[in-house]
C-alpha cells in the first residue's frame, strides 16, 4: 500500500514460482491498527478483503523491527515457507533458523 510493492508476485501461469520474494504474512490486529492500518474481514470463500504492507513499511509505520511476539501462530506464519522473503523470514524466527 505504501511503496507499491507486490506481496505476493504471481504471474498467473500454470507452475508460477516466485521463491523468496512473498512478503505474505498475518500480525495481530492490535499491531496492524498501531500502524494505522484496518485489519482486513474474512469474506466468503475464504477470501479477505483489506489492503497490505510489506515488512518494511510496517516496521516503518510501526517505528521498530518486528519479532516474532507481532505474528499470529498461524500457517501462513511458517517461516519455513521458501516462498517468503528472506527478511520475512528473518522477522518470524528472530534470525534463529
Amino acid at each position: 500500500m505504501d511503496c507499491g510493492v507486490d506481496t505476493t508476485p504471481c504471474t498467473g501461469k500454470r507452475g508460477c514460482r516466485h521463491i523468496g520474494r512473498w512478503e505474505h504474512y498475518m500480525v495481530h490486529p492490535e499491531v496492524w491498527r498501531a500502524a494505522g492500518m484496518q485489519p482486513p474481514t474474512i469474506k466468503q470463500y475464504n477470501e479477505t478483503d483489506g489492503d497490505f504492507l510489506c515488512i518494511g513499511c510496517l516496521e516503518a509505520r510501526l517505528g521498530r523491527t518486528l519479532t516474532p511476539d507481532y505474528f499470529i501462530a498461524a500457517p501462513i506464519n511458517n517461516p519455513d515457507d521458501s516462498w517468503k522473503t528472506p527478511r520475512l523470514r528473518d522477522r518470524l524466527t528472530n534470525g534463529r533458523k
